[in-house]
């Protein structure tokens, strides 16, 4: 909305202080927000990363559009510097009331838990797609497009043996988007990239390449990522070939990073357990090739443009797409997919990977 005096509907209007611009309301810098539309993601962080892949789509379909993302407040912080999102909201009371009080044209929900499915009802549109709430308060799809990325958390045949699509080709779909396979990415502040370059530069001098190997895979599902003595003898492999291999991972991975470093000796550095999110993305995109399971730093290595081997074991390795960037090693035992919480076969089906094959690849894609 714009009248003689304010222009509300301004991309640039702050209300409660003057504009960049530092002019009345109304000047020649008036640029109307255009399509509006909220993007509910709060799942899993790998998840959000990788919902990103919507955006450049968005932003051709809607050339003019206001884009806002509501998220947990570690998805803010990872999506934090992205050009095409125009407002981050935190999924708390504040942003809640927030998203639900203005008026958007299109809201696009993709979880399926009850808060966010909420949400999406709370929310006022004049176009919902993708997951809401029936009126048993439970997890629906909103239109038939959306009935396929829906099934596939109902049917393990399905999701393991059947489909072929690709995460973000599943969501462009279920969205009635067209999927131009797109890479999603992420943005790093200028502290981060600065700190990282310098964490990172004593370690080139003594290598001729950085090799990320990030050892976790969170506590879901059971073996998503090699045992530490798997990733003691990939270190040792690296080191021996002249490369630095780097242990990457957040507050949950140290002991275990302490214990591979410990054990595989000289030449294996540590970038921290305790990095925020900006920082773990500008520590990835300082290696020169990564080595990890299906997790969140999978989907940075894909965002920044890094290399990736990808390690898959219990999880369906065809809804990740590398984007011609890396390659996936797929685990040779035949039980898996099975997204299992807890699993005593011997060795596990991450183990059963031959480290040697891993390094090869590693080093392949260094070559190439």
């Amino acid at each position: 909305m714009k009248n003689d005096t304010i222009a509300y509907d301004c991309r640039h209007y702050l209300g409660d202080r003057p504009c960049g611009f530092k002019k009345l309301c109304c000047c020649e810098h008036y640029d109307p927000m255009g399509t509006r539309i909220l993007i509910i993601k709060l799942g899993a962080l790998g998840d959000v990363v990788r919902t990103a892949s919507l955006l450049p789509t968005l932003k051709r379909e809607f050339p003019q559009s206001h884009i806002h993302w509501i998220s947990k407040p570690n998805g803010v912080r990872i999506l934090a510097n992205h050009p095409q999102i125009d407002v981050l909201w935190t999924f708390d009371a504040e942003g809640i009331l927030a998203v639900t009080q203005q008026k958007y044209d299109l809201v696009i929900s993709l979880d399926k838990e009850p808060a966010p499915v909420a949400l999406c009802n709370a929310a006022i549109a004049d176009e919902k797609r993708g997951v809401g709430m029936s009126k048993f308060g439970t997890a629906t799809p909103l239109d038939e497009a959306g009935l396929e990325y829906f099934k596939l958390g109902l049917d393990d045949d399905t999701k393991f043996n059947v489909n072929t699509k690709t995460y973000p080709q599943l969501i462009h779909d279920a969205l009635k988007l067209p999927y131009a396979r797109e890479p999603y990415k992420l943005y790093c502040d200028e502290s981060s990239i600065r700190r990282a370059e310098k964490m990172f530069a004593p370690w080139r001098k003594s290598a001729s390449a950085i090799v990320g190997l990030n050892t976790g895979a969170g506590d879901v599902f059971a073996h998503k990522a090699p045992s530490v003595e798997c990733w003691i003898e990939i270190c040792k492999f690296f080191t021996v070939k002249g490369l630095a291999p780097v242990l990457l991972g957040g507050p949950g991975e140290k002991q275990l990073n302490d214990a591979i470093c410990t054990a595989a000796g000289l030449g294996v550095y540590r970038a921290g357990s305790d990095n925020t999110e900006q920082q773990f993305t500008a520590i990835v995109s300082q290696c020169d090739v990564l080595v990890t399971g299906d997790t969140l730093g999978l989907h940075v290595g894909v965002a920044r443009g890094i290399p990736v081997v990808g390690l898959f074991g219990p999880t369906c390795h065809q809804e990740i797409d590398l984007f011609d960037n890396g390659v996936k090693i797929i685990s040779p035992m035949t039980c898996g997919p099975c997204y299992k919480r807890s699993c005593d076969i011997v060795p596990s089906c991450m183990d059963a990977i031959s480290p040697a094959e891993i390094v090869t690849a590693a080093a392949n894609l260094l070559q190439g």
